[in-house]
């Protein structure tokens, strides 16, 4: 709600409420999207599928690469993931991060949430960690999603010391808010090694220039602010809005409340 928040609309007693839900599931699957191409290089397989150049990521391939003893890892297998053995990191544990570490686990990843509200999402995070263990999951996970709400608490989230807590091979997704994210200590952070690659559908700056790095980056993926994107999201506005229309006249608890204090 950080667009819509002013002192007089928070101290005044109505309640406003949001659309929270309605996005969950599709940007879930937008955000496994994004993990699977890092995991499988499909994002840089596209880009050599484009020059017709056919080669595996991690080196020229020979008949050697496929004949490899006990325990002998070859480079393309070191450039290809399985996610049972990765870790991914859910910062906001609401709807849309409970969605996603439930579609993470069903690649059998291991999944670990902080919130400052939720302590657990069941059958899905068995222990939701306070914000202030971000550091203990920054180093834990191969892919660090945030699903935040942009609030005062989360503005800049992300800087140079986070990305610095980071694994090196760690990949940054973001589909919450681009506030959350200093773009010009991502795009350094991207550009010195500190981090591996970032999946970004939300921005700082929207639309990001035309001249902005990380358009040109390999290890970067960027989608225009749509994982949210879906057929079905217009009816679903209407049936929430309708509902809520019809229990304010009825005098019934409204859907989705919003805390204005908060942002959300």
């Amino acid at each position: 709600l950080e667009h819509y928040m002013f002192p007089a609309l928070v101290a005044h007693p109505c309640q406003l409420t949001n659309m929270r839900g309605l996005f969950s599931d599709v940007i879930a699957d937008h955000v496994m999207g994004f993990v699977l191409c890092f995991a499988r290089n499909l994002h840089r397989y596209l880009r050599q599928q484009m020059q017709a150049h056919w080669e595996p990521i991690g080196g020229e391939q020979s008949r050697s690469d496929f004949i490899t003893g006990p325990g002998v890892v070859s480079a393309m297998d070191r450039s290809h993931q399985h996610l049972s053995d990765c870790t991914l990191g859910v910062v906001g544990v609401g709807h849309i991060g409970a969605e996603i570490a439930k579609r993470a686990r069903c690649f059998n990843m291991r999944v670990i949430g902080i919130d400052p509200v939720h302590r657990a999402a069941p059958g899905v995070i068995d222990e939701i960690w306070e914000p202030r263990r971000l550091p203990d999951l920054l180093a834990a996970c191969d892919y660090v999603v945030i699903a935040a709400p942009h609030t005062p608490e989360t503005y800049k989230l992300f800087r140079r010391l986070q990305f610095e807590q980071m694994r090196r091979t760690a990949i940054l997704i973001n589909i919450g808010r681009g506030a959350i994210v200093d773009l010009a200590d991502l795009t350094a952070a991207l550009e010195s090694g500190l981090i591996a690659g970032a999946a970004l559908d939300v921005f700082e700056i929207e639309p990001l220039p035309a001249a902005h790095p990380l358009w040109r980056m390999e290890n970067v993926i960027l989608t225009p602010h749509v994982a949210a994107a879906s057929t079905h999201i217009a009816e679903r506005h209407t049936a929430t809005l309708l509902e809520n229309v019809r229990r304010f006249v009825a005098g019934e608890p409204l859907l989705n409340v919003g805390n204005k204090e908060l942002w959300f």
